[in-house]
């Protein structure tokens, strides 16, 4: 099975002058943790919910966002433990940053004709959670630990069936 056959096609992107507060806008409306950002058509980087709380400062689990991008902040800050003015200042010099500023830079790839299973060994490999797919040097689609697993598990079932048919 391909890449092509099992990624996302209509993928988010970020354009590397976006602020952090824009990112954690479309993180939340649209439900993801991960999207490319790209420049002139042309993939420049990766931006990520850990991208996100490393630029933060702040060290904890992977957390998915709530609904209110803002509410991320203020506990990101909490969590770190940090007086309230000097929380107040991180939160308002954070949410200025640019994507460039805190970007994967020069992510892990894959093209669209690839098998699966080197994908696979790519996310296990360089411990991603996804991988932008390239064509010509552009992004043409996205391919998540999720969608790998439901292509085997699907696969699986598939083999099962025919067996049980013989």
């Amino acid at each position: 099975m391909k890449v092509k056959d099992i990624m996302t096609r209509d993928v988010i992107t970020f354009q590397p002058d976006k602020t952090l507060h824009y990112a954690l806008e479309i993180f939340t409306k649209k439900g993801i943790s991960g999207a490319p950002v790209v420049e002139d058509g042309k993939l420049i980087g990766l931006i990520t919910e850990l991208d996100i709380i490393k630029v933060l400062d702040i060290y904890m689990p992977k957390i998915h966002f709530t609904s209110v991008p803002q509410f991320f902040l203020v506990l990101a800050g909490l969590k770190s433990r940090r007086k309230t003015t000097e929380l107040k200042k991180k939160i308002m010099a954070a949410s200025k940053l640019r994507v460039d500023d805190f970007m994967t830079k020069q992510p892990v790839v894959i093209d669209k004709e690839a098998d699966i299973m080197e994908a696979a060994r790519l996310i296990d490999t360089y411990k991603v959670n996804r991988l932008p797919v390239i064509e010509d040097e552009k992004v043409v689609g996205i391919l998540t630990r999720n969608d790998i697993i439901r292509a085997v598990a699907k696969l699986d079932v598939e083999l099962l069936r025919r067996k049980q048919k013989s």
